[in-house]
């Protein structure tokens, strides 16, 4: 063969690889992926907590978790939640987010909640009290809540609204602070004695 053809056809192929190599692009860019904030995450959650007993203390139903390794919290949105905090009295807890530190107890609802007292296991409580507002204080571990905020309280035909409240829900012990009660009388009706 001729030298010149197989210079020819070196510089051909030399080409095409050019050609062939320039349509490729470029290397795409290395993707730098970050700690998250989040170490694990899961949605459509039911959860049921024990004592050191066994007995159940709460169960949980969310639309999810997560839990961020930073602050040590899990983070619950649409959280709905039974709590026994003792033989005694049972709750109803819903709220549109809530932060909870399963190690400490520390529990902090916001977005709106609902504290309904479901009575007791015997059934010789009173009418259930249901507690309205938007942020709620409390531990688990202590079985207490509060709130600093506006709540609003119906037990029963019983409205009232207070500008803060804390309860001890083992004990069924509600203190509510600045209370506004709007009195409404029944109307007069005269009768005769005799």
């Amino acid at each position: 063969m001729n030298a010149r053809v197989l210079i020819v056809l070196a510089l051909v192929i030399a080409a095409a690889a050019g050609w062939f190599f320039h349509q490729q692009g470029s290397a795409p860019p290395v993707v730098n992926i970050k700690p998250s904030e989040v170490d694990y995450e899961a949605t459509d959650i039911k959860a049921v907590q024990t004592n050191d007993q066994g007995e159940t203390e709460y169960q949980l139903d969310a639309d999810s978790l997560k839990h961020n390794p930073t602050t040590n919290l899990d983070e619950i949105s649409g959280l709905r939640m039974d709590w026994a905090p003792g033989s005694e009295q049972r709750y109803q807890i819903q709220a549109g987010s809530a932060a909870i530190n399963q190690q400490s107890g520390e529990l902090k609802l916001t977005g709106g909640f609902v504290l309904t007292s479901q009575g007791s296991a015997d059934g010789k409580s009173s009418k259930p009290i249901k507690v309205t507002g938007q942020s709620l204080f409390g531990n688990t571990k202590e079985r207490k809540v509060y709130s600093k905020e506006p709540v609003k309280v119906i037990q029963g035909d019983n409205r009232f609204e207070a500008g803060s409240m804390q309860a001890d829900l083992e004990a069924g012990e509600y203190e509510f602070g600045q209370i506004a009660v709007t009195f409404d009388p029944p109307s007069r009706q005269d009768q005769k004695l005799f």
